[in-house]
């Protein structure tokens, strides 16, 4: 069954955007090949651990946003496909997350996953996980175009407790607990109404391809921001990769956002308590 729905999976990226089929094959039969080559390029870069990730945006009151392997694949023209859930290519899309990749806003950590980006294929496959050298094809090959080595980045799986063992999830449940927060995400009625923070406001995103609908969730967010002490609000969102450039845009106009991605999905127990 699962080997069915990777192959619906690929064949739905075709489906929707045909011309997909080009840096697919590129991927597949020529940069997964050399894309170790690209690793010591990076060596010399500055990422925080899960702890300094996670402390950063508490402590500074930063924005962050979480950058995954998928993401490389769209600004190449290949959508994002996960079960039932998508996102299909756009190219303005693609545009915007570059934007956001390249950013040099120090009010925003822009964060990637160094533990498996800087790995070689034999180095995974000693770990048990070479199956997953793959995966991180694009992100080896492409991110030289768009990090810079004068800058801090964190880790993007800082908010997974199967990567990060130590998530302080007590330190997280206080901060939100002083915010006026406002929730972008699909499927809002899992939150059952929970007040996390000073006020907790709820802004329903579509379950798929929700950059179709993000001038009016980017609006619906500002105009119910606006309507607090600008300091004391935090976003959160999780609308794939929309909410990077959610997240960027807010924060250039002076507001405080998380890319929180699978987050909720995976922590939302604990954080209800």
């Amino acid at each position: 069954m699962q080997a069915v729905r990777f192959w619906q999976n690929r064949l739905r990226k075709f489906r929707d955007h045909p011309a997909a089929v080009i840096p697919f094959f590129q991927k597949q039969f020529y940069y997964r090949w050399v894309s170790d080559k690209y690793i010591p390029l990076y060596k010399n870069i500055h990422f925080l651990s899960y702890d300094e990730t996670i402390d950063s945006i508490i402590d500074n009151n930063l924005s962050i946003v979480r950058f995954g392997d998928e993401v490389f694949d769209m600004l190449l023209g290949i959508g994002i496909y996960f079960n039932g859930w998508r996102q299909r290519y756009d190219q303005t899309l693609a545009q915007r997350l570059k934007e956001v990749l390249a950013s040099t806003n120090d009010r925003l950590l822009v964060c990637f996953n160094p533990e498996l980006i800087f790995k070689t294929k034999s180095e995974m496959v000693a770990l048990g996980i070479g199956e997953q050298h793959q995966f991180w094809t694009n992100s080896r090959v492409y991110l030289r175009d768009y990090i810079h080595a004068e800058r801090v980045y964190g880790r993007a799986l800082a908010f997974q407790e199967r990567y990060n063992k130590n998530l302080p999830y007590d330190k997280i449940i206080k901060h939100l607990a002083k915010k006026h927060l406002i929730i972008v995400a699909s499927n809002t009625a899992r939150f059952a109404g929970k007040q996390f923070g000073i006020t907790t406001d709820y802004i329903e995103g579509p379950a798929s391809d929700a950059w179709g609908s993000y001038q009016q969730l980017l609006s619906t967010a500002l105009e119910i921001a606006s309507s607090y002490d600008k300091e004391k609000v935090l976003i959160m969102t999780a609308l794939g990769p929309s909410s990077k450039v959610m997240v960027y845009d807010l924060t250039k106009v002076g507001f405080t956002a998380w890319d929180t991605g699978q987050f909720f999905d995976l922590a939302l127990e604990r954080l209800i308590g």
